[in-house]
């Protein structure tokens, strides 16, 4: 979403990338704003963790060009990494070894509270259930205070109510000044949350735009809501 009011973080011009010999996607050109909560949606295969990873200068496009803007700080929590059993490490050891040496203000205990982290800070990475190991690795991505948040299905492995409070701590931030930008399969959160969504679908950007005006675009009601409802399909013929 592009405002002549908010700088952009990242620009992102004719991206082209395969994937296994596939075309991902074509000619995609993208740009992530400061204070937006920009959340990119699409079904199983298109290439939204891909497109993310592009975007955050983690994997070199085939074509095209990405732009950060000069000293952008970036937190990233992947959508699967799994902690190495054979690295001896706690969970409060982890967020120290990320937080920089010249920092010597008291955030680990300000993230361990926050994420609720007290449980298991002491623990062993590798015994961490899948919801641990997931607000942990939240945690981690703020321990520096970047500008830009991004998250890749980030809600894997938590339960619903901790899905609830994990969006209310993300919204709290965006209130605060983080910008967010998010790969989701959940359409709920990103029509509920989200300044922004970006559509994917067969190689391109289908569709783009505030949650209450994409509800109303008919290429994402067909896309999104009615391959999922034959009967909506048949209602439209």
């Amino acid at each position: 979403m592009m405002n002549a009011h908010y700088p952009v973080l990242i620009q992102a011009r004719q991206i082209a990338h395969t994937f296994n010999g596939t075309s991902l996607f074509n000619n995609i050109d993208m740009n992530i704003s400061a204070g937006e909560y920009l959340t990119l949606i699409g079904l199983n295969g298109t290439g939204k963790s891909t497109l993310l990873r592009i975007l955050l200068n983690l994997i070199k496009p085939e074509r095209g060009d990405v732009l950060h803007q000069s000293g952008l700080r970036i937190g990233y929590v992947p959508q699967r990494w799994q902690p190495d059993s054979q690295l001896p490490i706690t969970a409060e050891a982890l967020l120290r070894l990320s937080l920089a040496k010249s920092d010597t203000s008291n955030k680990v205990e300000q993230l361990i509270e926050v994420w609720k982290l007290n449980a298991f800070a002491k623990q062993q990475i590798h015994s961490l259930s899948g919801g641990q190991w997931q607000r942990l690795l939240l945690a981690r991505a703020l321990i520096n205070n970047p500008q830009l948040l991004a998250l890749d299905e980030p809600t894997q492995g938590l339960d619903l109510k901790s899905q609830h409070e994990f969006y209310q701590h993300i919204t709290q931030l965006h209130q605060q000044g983080t910008s967010i930008v998010m790969v989701s399969h959940d359409l709920a959160h990103a029509m509920s949350y989200s300044q922004h969504v970006v559509a994917l679908s067969e190689g391109k950007i289908c569709c783009q735009g505030r949650p209450q005006h994409l509800l109303e675009n008919p290429e994402y009601q067909q896309r999104f809501i009615c391959a999922h409802q034959p009967i909506c399909l048949h209602h439209h013929e």
